[in-house]
């Protein structure tokens, strides 16, 4: 933590430093040579954000060393005009007294008024929660005026270098994110629009705690991971892709042990749904509107949630699934008394697709599906590009896939809803389901 006194019309900035650093020597103090409180703070500023980001590249640096470095800073460190010091220097001011909040403490602030206010739903704070658990754990805690751009890029970096399923695979048992990170070893990371998604999540905290004048700037607005287009990251299946995937007998052989093997892949042909809207459907989210067979993606119900609010929508069901039984399973699951219609699946880290996810991954490749580009999400992509090819408009695609459509003014779920036009186009769509 950083905070400034006054002593003899004088600013001197007194700095704690890390006690896992420095067991015998608790703060370090500084003359900041300022009379004018504005400019002491943007000096303080300055120098606290300085001093962290050289502990994080050399953390065995003598205090003594850090004394003359801070000599040096202050020094050099031009004097900014008075209103440049005043805006500059937002968050100490929030709380100069105790040394200003660290990003902990925020954090907690946080996540309190989004739950407080329904900001989030449950899986929105999962995510949330996630993201800043990773922020702490590659990072650590540290004052928030001290988090600059030098720790946001390198907090990029090192999200970039996050394993996948980091808590549950047995060769990082009993290592910290970090210490994986920094090992050198080599591993399958995460992808990059994951690693996006958590500097997004990331940069809405660093918003709020800038809106709420805890920091002057945010070093993480408009920060992310180079990639390629969402064409180039998914590619849709082929015609010889969906045979292999929606066989029949293949997939029977699949579903011994588990039925949703069987009906997800149907499912996501046939839909174009996400496999997690599908993975969250419960038994009354099959139901019939306008005369047609329906399921409905909604967050409505516990251990429910949607990627937006357009995501909320009801599709109607290919007529080729009614043909495959799935009436007769939704009954049968409905008789066991099962409120979700995939009932043995888990959630882990509160998505319910992980398990999934993991299987189709290997299930695709024994069918001879090998291209990574190439995922579940793949059915997706390739019902969106044969709907297109069929000539539907475009509004009523967004429709079906749960994309934002300002132009569409019409309700999914009130008389004006396009549930018939919606089914057509579904309906032209083969279903690709061979074998007995």
């Amino acid at each position: 933590m950083a905070y400034i006194v006054r002593r003899q019309s004088v600013y001197y900035l007194n700095l704690r430093l890390p006690k896992h650093l420095f067991p015998n020597r608790h703060t370090l103090r500084i003359s900041l040579r300022v009379r004018e409180r504005q400019t002491a703070l943007y000096l303080a500023t300055s120098l606290a954000q300085r001093v962290s980001s050289h502990l994080n590249e050399h953390p065995l640096t003598p205090p003594e060393t850090l004394r003359v470095l801070c000599v040096q800073w202050r020094d050099s460190s031009p004097r900014p005009l008075p209103c440049t010091a005043s805006k500059q220097a937002v968050a100490p001011t929030a709380k100069t007294a105790s040394g200003g909040p660290t990003l902990a403490t925020l954090s907690k602030l946080y996540i309190e008024e989004g739950k407080r206010g329904g900001t989030w739903r449950q899986g929105s704070i999962d995510d949330v929660e996630r993201a800043l658990a990773d922020l702490f754990e590659l990072m650590g805690d540290m004052p928030a005026i001290a988090f600059d751009s030098q720790q946001a890029r390198l907090l990029k970096e090192r999200l970039s270098r996050c394993p996948q399923y980091f808590g549950l695979r047995t060769e990082f048992k009993g290592k910290t994110l970090k210490q994986v990170v920094e090992s050198g070893s080599t591993y399958k990371t995460i992808t990059a629009v994951t690693v996006n998604n958590r500097l997004r999540k990331l940069t809405a905290f660093l918003n709020w705690c800038k809106a709420n004048g805890y920091v002057a700037e945010n070093p993480l607005a408009g920060m992310k991971v180079m990639t390629g287009s969402a064409k180039e990251a998914r590619l849709s299946f082929d015609r010889h892709d969906l045979v292999a995937l929606l066989n029949r007998e293949a997939l029977r052989k699949e579903a011994r042990k588990h039925p949703w093997r069987y009906w997800l892949p149907l499912l996501g042909r046939a839909t174009g749904a996400r496999l997690e809207e599908l993975c969250q459907l419960r038994v009354d989210d099959l139901i019939e509107q306008q005369g047609i067979q329906c399921i409905r993606i909604d967050d409505s119900q516990e251990g429910q949630s949607l990627k937006n609010t357009s995501s909320r929508r009801l599709l109607p069901l290919h007529p080729a699934l009614f043909d495959l039984g799935l009436l007769v399973y939704v009954e049968s699951v409905r008789v066991s008394g099962a409120d979700r219609l995939f009932p043995d699946l888990q959630a882990v880290r509160g998505k319910l697709g992980h398990a999934p996810s993991k299987w189709f991954g290997r299930y695709k490749i024994k069918q001879g599906i090998t291209d990574t580009r190439k995922t579940f999400h793949s059915f997706r992509h390739t019902l969106i590009d044969d709907l297109r090819d069929a000539g539907v408009q475009d509004s009523l695609i967004k429709r079906i896939a749960g994309h934002e459509d300002s132009a569409v003014t019409f309700s999914i779920y009130g008389s004006r809803s396009p549930l018939r036009a919606m089914a057509e186009a579904i309906g032209q769509i083969e279903l690709e389901a061979s074998g007995q």
